[in-house]
């Protein structure tokens, strides 16, 4: 189990890098580091996080599928500090809770955040509990 855990990193992050490979030449900046440990899943959400970089003042969207009990992703911004403008958990176009985990509040300047999603994921968001760390972080560096 921890060897599949470390492979599924290990491919996420990979594919992030390559993803973003603009982003090794401008620097990232902070992450937002996001681990579920989910009981049940009603129907097919997904959470939409928006990231605007305060600098450029660029748009990074984030969609995630939640398909899995335990998931483990990562969004990064570019910049030193960043704001979340959107923070949406979307079922279809009938129902949606927005500022889920009530992570969009201000400007994180130098900070990164480690949020643990647990519970029940349904269109009631008293179903599922939020838990997040705001951290002051060193950006994070990517060498090619």
């Amino acid at each position: 189990m921890m060897l599949r855990n470390c492979f599924k990193f290990f491919c996420i992050l990979s594919c992030l890098l390559f993803n973003y490979s603009s982003y090794a030449q401008n620097g990232i900046g902070q992450t937002i580091q996001i681990y579920t440990h989910l009981k049940s899943i009603l129907g097919k959400p997904e959470w939409l996080i928006e990231l605007r970089d305060m600098n450029s003042g660029r748009v990074l969207p984030y969609v995630y599928e939640i398909r899995n009990n335990d998931n483990f992703w990562i969004a990064f911004s570019t910049e030193h500090s960043y704001r979340v403008v959107a923070s949406t958990l979307k079922f279809g176009i009938y129902a949606s809770i927005p500022n889920f985990c009530h992570i969009e509040d201000g400007v994180l300047s130098g900070k990164s955040m480690f949020i643990t999603l647990y519970g029940h994921i349904t269109p009631d968001p008293r179903t599922s509990k939020c838990f997040v760390r705001v951290f002051k972080n060193m950006p994070f560096n990517v060498s090619q």
